[in-house]
């Protein structure tokens, strides 16, 4: 491709670049005037719904052309639907008035200071689906009916899911050698699940499997060894060590953590140098929210290095076990505090190196490990009453509204409801679309906003290191993506296929 936008992590969204699947075009005004903003989608016509024999929801559908008014449904229910994730991180967007104008065309109409929040989150993750399929079945049913070039034909838990070519798919070859040949290549795909790492790995060696992505440094280094012939190709991202989930969050709407002594302190305490060396090989990066680093989104980020960030910033990061003992005290705990903390048995190992660091101060805190399921409760319903260490967070490609930061969202566990953050955000959106070169302007204004962030500890940063996409020569036309659009993870393998000669020549 051209580069001018890397696909080689999981949530691309720089509208600069984006190109239309469902709507064939999209397109949006503003009216300072009345306050309001207006999205006009246009649906692409020819698109059916996959016909697959073996599903009941498929066979109700019966290959169907998808519509207006599914798209009128689905995004109505994304907006209006209190279970739905865009619902609970934007509901500012349930005041949305979506109708279908003409034939193929859907507008929106929405005041406009959230229209830069329509614009990115209605048109890159609102999941279409069949209305009549969840009338019959309910939203919760497991049912699925879907447009995309594979349909499911298998899932053995924990162990794989097989998908198999649609051969009803709309799109051909955009570009190159291939142009207007029918998508995808593949005739069948499967997604192999195998949680242990060394498994993993002699999986890849010994060609089972085609591409592996998120490998850590170290790991690379094993591979470039024993496996000369696999191509490389460091990601657009840093990603978390050990596989555990993102920072770790207090109820900072409650005591003791609504208290900011007692959230410096709990950083203060924390070596995160030595962390880096013993765990991100020399690599890692220090400050990992309100989002992790992204190499295209550079402008958004400071470093503890860089001559603007703020000196408060600067002492919060660095390790300074009396300075958190003294901020402890002036918050009313002269011999310390006992909390605990909710997380996962995977996380106990990386949880102890802080708990090790926090003992160390008076700070007691009891990893109270929880079961899968109980955890994702608490955490959707963000029913904790400490501390968490569960739940991700947005990527930097939604700058413009942190779901960390705000709103009620399972990603804001540590409860923000700042108006200096909120405000803020607000200013930033409207940038967006009132102002020339508005995307980059609001690039700059959220990293200053960034450095009133930092400063007041909300969230715990975990060390986060560059990661690796691994491949056999034998997959064809791909050089490392990870997702062709906003969260899009895997729709990359509708334009590779398998060079079958090549790969028994290697001796496979």
């Amino acid at each position: 491709g051209t580069n001018e936008e890397k696909f080689n992590w999981s949530y691309p969204d720089n509208w600069a670049y984006k190109a239309g699947v469902i709507a064939e075009n999209t397109r949006w005004a503003i009216d300072e005037a009345k306050g309001e903003g207006t999205i006009i989608w246009t649906i692409r016509q020819g698109i059916h719904w996959a016909l697959n024999p073996k599903s009941e929801a498929s066979r109700l559908v019966n290959g169907r052309e998808l519509t207006a008014d599914d798209v009128v449904y689905s995004i109505t229910s994304a907006v209006t639907d209190t279970q739905n994730s865009i619902y609970r991180g934007n509901p500012e967007l349930k005041t949305a008035n979506i109708t279908k104008t003409g034939p193929w065309e859907v507008t929106l109409k929405i005041p406009l200071k959230d229209l830069v929040t329509a614009v990115m989150r209605l048109t890159g993750t609102v999941l279409i689906y069949p209305p009549e399929v969840v009338a019959k079945y309910g939203k919760m049913s497991g049912q699925s009916v879907g447009t995309g070039p594979f349909i499911l034909s298998d899932y053995i838990p924990s162990s794989q899911v097989t998908y198999v070519r649609n051969t009803n798919y709309w799109d051909k070859d955009p570009v190159g050698p291939g142009k207007g040949n029918q998508l995808p290549y593949l005739d069948s795909l499967q997604s192999i699940i195998i949680p242990d790492v060394s498994t993993q790995q002699a999986a890849l060696r010994t060609g089972k499997i085609d591409q592996m992505g998120g490998v850590k440094p170290e790991d690379v280094a094993r591979y470039r060894q024993t496996t000369p012939e696999l191509v490389t190709h460091e990601e657009n991202y840093y990603n978390s060590v050990s596989g555990i989930p993102g920072p770790i969050r207090m109820r900072t709407d409650k005591p003791p953590f609504n208290d900011i002594r007692v959230r410096r302190a709990m950083t203060m305490a924390i070596d995160f140098k030595t962390i880096d060396k013993t765990l991100g090989v020399g690599r890692g990066r220090i400050i990992t929210y309100p989002y992790r680093y992204v190499e295209s989104y550079n402008s958004l980020y400071l470093t503890l290095e860089d001559p603007d960030m703020p000196a408060s910033v600067k002492e919060l990061f660095t390790y300074s076990p009396d300075k958190a003992r003294q901020l402890l005290k002036e918050a009313g705990f002269p011999n310390g505090l006992k909390t605990h903390m909710d997380l996962a048995a995977a996380q106990v190992d990386y949880a102890s190196i802080y708990k090790d660091y926090w003992s160390k101060v008076g700070i007691d805190v009891d990893l109270t490990v929880k079961d899968s399921g109980t955890l994702t409760n608490i955490t959707t319903q963000r029913s904790h009453d400490a501390i968490i260490f569960a739940g991700g967070q947005g990527p930097p490609s939604i700058f413009w509204a942190p779901t960390n930061l705000q709103g009620e969202s399972s990603t804001n566990l540590s409860m923000i409801n700042d108006p200096v953050i909120n405000d803020g955000m607000a200013k930033i959106r409207l940038t967006m679309v009132t102002e020339n070169d508005g995307y980059a302007k609001a690039m700059k204004m959220a990293r200053e906003l960034n450095k009133y962030v930092y400063d007041q500890a909300y969230i715990i940063p975990t060390m986060d290191t560059p990661t690796t996409t691994l491949w056999w020569p034998w997959l064809k036309n791909y050089t490392g993506e990870i997702s062709v659009g906003y969260g899009q993870s895997g729709n990359w393998e509708k334009w590779v296929w398998i060079d079958e000669a090549l790969k028994k020549s290697l001796g496979y």
